[in-house]
This record gives structure tokens, C-alpha cells and sequence, in this order.
């Protein structure tokens, strides 16, 4: 009987330690955003060719934002990634790449806008969001890109192709998120 409970209290220790590690499980996955916004009227699927833009575009403004010139200038002008990508946005705002914060053009390469590059005559969306708070949940993720999306490089959005390609990037800590949604536009 002894050996009996030693058992059941070892399998139940075993099953209590399985729930709580479910919760520990990845966190959202690019497919995940694309699917939640596809629910919230943004056409997308996920593209592994663009979530490697997104990682470059990360690397290149996280490189912006360490730069020297970055870290001496003053705080009412100092790139962060909270204010990056945005309506406002010192690299990305709603009127495309700022040409003068994007040294060496690094992002527009990065995103493939440059002239030549692969998304020139594309409709390409870019947000950086601060997800620390919503790791786990791509509906929620997906709400806050959806108020945080800009339009990096402008095409004709009447001629856009439904869906769009979806690539995201996260933050070595988690905390931000970089979603670019590239449409190809018809010549219909």
C-alpha cells in the first residue's frame, strides 16, 4: 500500500509539472500573426523570404539606434524603438522611409524599396510594436500591428494584390516586434 501512494503521489507530481510547463511553450509564430490579421480584414500569409527583410530591417535600425551619432544626439532627437516606426516615426513614418535618419539607405535595402530592389514597385507595410505584454497571444499581437501600421514604400494600394507576405522579426528580449506585410500590385 506504502508503495502504492509513493507511486501515485510521483505521477501526480509528474502530471502537476506537465501543466504548468504548457504554458511554456513558443511564442507566437509569424503563420499566427498572418492568420489573426487575415481575421481582422488584413490579407496576409506568411513568407519565410519576407520574415528574413524583417530580420534585416530589425538588424538595421537596431544598428541605427546603437550608432554613434544616435547615442550622442540629444533625447528630443535620439532614435528608439519606441519611436522608430510610427505615424511620427523618426526611421518609418506614414510618409515612408526618412531618408535623412536612414543612413546608407540601410533599411530601404533591408525592406528591398531601394531603386532596383525587389519590393520597389510594391506596397510594403512596416510596424515595430512593443509585444512584452501579449508573448502568447496572436490576436492580441495582431491588434496592436494593426494600429501600428505604416506604409513604408507606397504603390498603387487600389492595384494590390490580395494577400499580402508576411514576414516578422522579434527583439532578442522579446519585447518588440517587427511585422512587414509586402503586396505586389496588378497590372489590372
Amino acid at each position: 500500500m506504502k508503495m502504492a501512494k509513493k507511486f501515485l503521489a510521483v505521477a501526480l507530481a509528474g502530471v502537476l509539472a506537465l501543466s504548468v510547463l504548457t504554458g511554456c511553450g513558443a511564442s507566437v509564430k509569424s503563420k499566427d500573426v498572418a492568420k489573426a490579421l487575415t481575421k481582422m480584414g488584413i490579407e496576409a500569409e506568411q513568407d519565410k523570404g519576407v520574415d528574413k527583410a524583417a530580420e534585416n530591417t530589425l538588424t538595421a535600425i537596431e544598428a541605427i539606434i546603437n550608432s554613434e551619432t544616435n547615442t550622442n544626439a540629444d533625447e528630443d532627437n535620439k532614435i528608439t524603438l519606441d519611436n522608430a516606426v510610427g505615424n511620427d516615426g523618426k526611421l518609418i513614418a506614414a510618409s515612408g522611409v526618412m531618408t535623412g535618419a536612414d543612413t546608407g539607405s540601410k533599411v530601404q535595402t533591408a525592406l528591398g524599396i531601394q531603386a532596383g530592389g525587389a519590393n520597389e514597385n510594391k506596397l510594403v507595410r512596416v510596424a515595430l510594436v512593443k509585444t512584452e505584454n501579449a508573448k502568447k497571444d496572436a490576436n492580441l499581437q495582431a491588434g496592436i500591428v494593426v494600429k501600428g501600421l505604416v506604409t513604408a514604400k507606397a504603390a498603387d494600394t487600389t492595384h494590390a494584390v490580395n494577400p499580402g507576405k508576411l514576414g516578422t522579426a522579434k527583439t532578442s528580449d522579446g519585447k518588440y516586434m517587427l511585422v512587414v506585410i509586402v503586396n505586389d500590385i496588378s497590372e489590372d
